[in-house]
């Protein structure tokens, strides 16, 4: 059976895409077939995945017009590629996909080719799309009027459908997804059909700001989905809108500064003091105040679940420290920052050796992250 995954917080800046990239390929890694899918129509995910520049400019991608041609010269290389893709591969992306029930168009919704990711065996990327925006109004006029508007039943469940299908085609065990930092729509109907939530923080006080938010949100998504499965006419339709699974799987924080580098014994390695109270406040909040409001409306799965997947009651499933300029060599060699070797990172030294001990380091922290999530999925059935 595919498990789902959301990788979401509508704060910015907690490094979603690169935890989505990082997670798929240690799952992989580790012997299961995964599905990555880009939500997000910044699509940043689609251009590590693909090797197309993080700089593309993706507001002219839009232009699907045959002048648009003319302005080819405008764009690099690589630019040109990326422009390539989305032009003549429309349909092979998540908002292409989704058009014949957006659109209402006289076919069914069929499983996406997806794209196999360079140098990972196993690993798939279902593409995104920056005219995926487009449909947040639709969805959201559906969410709402669907269960009264026969013409607008098929639009709710459409999404889980086309993801659920796709990654069956594949024979997925896991399904990664990544989104915007919003609460719109899209992303509503997508955390609420999925069977695991994961939330990726900073150590910072806008952080807590968001848990706090997303207390109250992931509670009414839930209320929402439940409701929504239990219509009629959504149940019924062609695609219809399933019985929400959602559960909390824990959370990541990241993105802090070490005064002293990892060990064997301490992978997180120590970070700077203003981090390290972060930190401990955002694992407080999480705990404290978080965690009891979901369990409140039945979205934690029993404690005896986590603590056997090796989460403890503050429900953190990792830690990770900034990747500094393994990040950049990262997206340049469409790779997670764990793969990375001395070729690609071009350094000599006493440099190439502290860059190393971080890369086992962060090979250690996704490997666990990734078997408490395998573990966590492995309960759900």
């Amino acid at each position: 059976m595919t498990t789902v995954v959301s990788i979401f917080n509508h704060k910015g800046g907690v490094s979603k895409t690169t935890t989505t990239f990082n997670l798929g390929w240690k799952l992989a890694r580790l012997g299961h077939r995964v599905l990555l899918v880009d939500a997000d129509p910044q699509c940043n995910l689609t251009g590590v995945s693909l090797g197309l520049s993080n700089t593309w400019p993706l507001e002219d991608f839009a232009d699907h017009s045959p002048s648009a041609a003319a302005e080819d010269e405008e764009f690099s290389d690589t630019q040109k590629e990326a422009k390539e893709f989305f032009t003549a591969h429309a349909e092979r992306t998540l908002y292409g996909a989704l058009r014949p029930a957006f659109e209402s168009e006289p076919r069914m919704l069929e499983a996406v080719e997806c794209s196999p990711i360079v140098g990972c065996e196993n690993l798939f990327l279902l593409p995104g799309h920056i005219q995926i925006g487009e449909y947040e109004v639709s969805l959201s006029v559906a969410q709402e009027l669907s269960g009264t508007l026969l013409a607008l039943r098929n639009i709710p469940g459409a999404l889980n459908y086309l993801i659920r299908t796709t990654a069956e085609s594949l024979g997925a065990d896991f399904v990664i997804v990544d989104m915007s930092p919003s609460l719109g729509s899209l992303n509503q109907n997508i955390v609420a059909t999925s069977d695991l939530v994961f939330v990726p923080t900073s150590p910072d006080f806008y952080t807590i700001m968001a848990l706090r938010s997303l207390s109250k949100v992931l509670p009414r998504w839930y209320r929402w989905a439940k409701t929504a499965s239990e219509n009629e006419t959504l149940r019924t339709a062609t695609y219809p809108f399933p019985e929400p699974r959602m559960k909390f799987a824990g959370a990541v924080i990241q993105r802090y500064r070490l005064y002293r580098a990892p060990t064997e014994e301490n992978p997180y390695g120590d970070p700077t003091g203003p981090f390290r109270e972060w930190i401990e406040r955002v694992a407080e909040s999480i705990q404290f105040d978080f965690a009891p409001h979901l369990g409140k409306s039945g979205l934690l799965l029993p404690a005896s679940t986590y603590r056997d997947a090796g989460i403890g009651e503050d429900y953190v499933v990792g830690r990770i420290q900034e990747f500094n300029s393994l990040l950049p060599k990262s997206q340049e060699h469409r790779l997670p920052v764990f793969e990375l070797t001395a070729t690609e990172l071009d350094q000599s030294g006493v440099v190439l050796e502290g860059s190393m001990r971080q890369i086992r380091s962060l090979d250690r922290i996704f490997t666990g992250i990734a078997e408490k999530l395998a573990s966590l999925a492995a309960s759900q059935g």
